[in-house]
């Protein structure tokens, strides 16, 4: 689940201003504003990929984790959240909506094509790396003593 940016609040309005806006659901579209950014493109692999940006969104992010021995006020960490739809993935799969998040904002269409057209590609570098770490046995632990291979029982 995603923020939206704080509305402007009234002139006249009393307490602490809030700090994250509505709530931003990837599964439900009655909590989706009007998108900043759609682009259509044709691709011989997908077929028709329509990419639908919102600008501004932001996790609200909690004390754990990364953030667990932060001192302070936890940041807000705007991006351009990015929905992309296509009609077929290779292989005659059925495709499910890919969300993407980008920490840039305002982006323009040409950038957001630039992006989600990026992601496969990174995509297929990273498993093709995988699979050849896998089959050339370079993800196998070494061992660097023979105390360290000796199997500890119950006991």
């Amino acid at each position: 689940m995603f923020r939206l940016p704080v509305p402007t609040r009234p002139a006249k309005a009393d307490g602490r201003p809030p700090r994250h806006g509505p709530k931003f659901r990837l599964a439900d579209p009655a909590s989706w504003p009007e998108p900043t950014v759609t682009t259509r493109t044709d691709t011989t692999r997908y077929g028709h990929a329509v990419a639908t940006t919102w600008d501004r969104l932001h996790p609200r992010l909690t004390r754990r984790g990364a953030w667990e021995g932060h001192v302070g006020e936890l940041p807000i960490l705007e991006g351009t959240m990015i929905r992309l739809v296509v009609d077929h993935l290779p292989g005659e799969r059925n495709p499910k909506p890919l969300w993407l998040w980008c920490s840039t904002t305002d982006a323009a269409a040409a950038q957001v094509d630039r992006w989600w057209q990026a992601f496969p590609r990174r995509f297929d570098l990273e498993h093709t790396f995988r699979l050849f770490t896998q089959t050339l046995g370079w993800t196998t632990p070494r061992l660097h003593s023979p105390t360290a291979a000796r199997t500890v029982g119950p006991g």
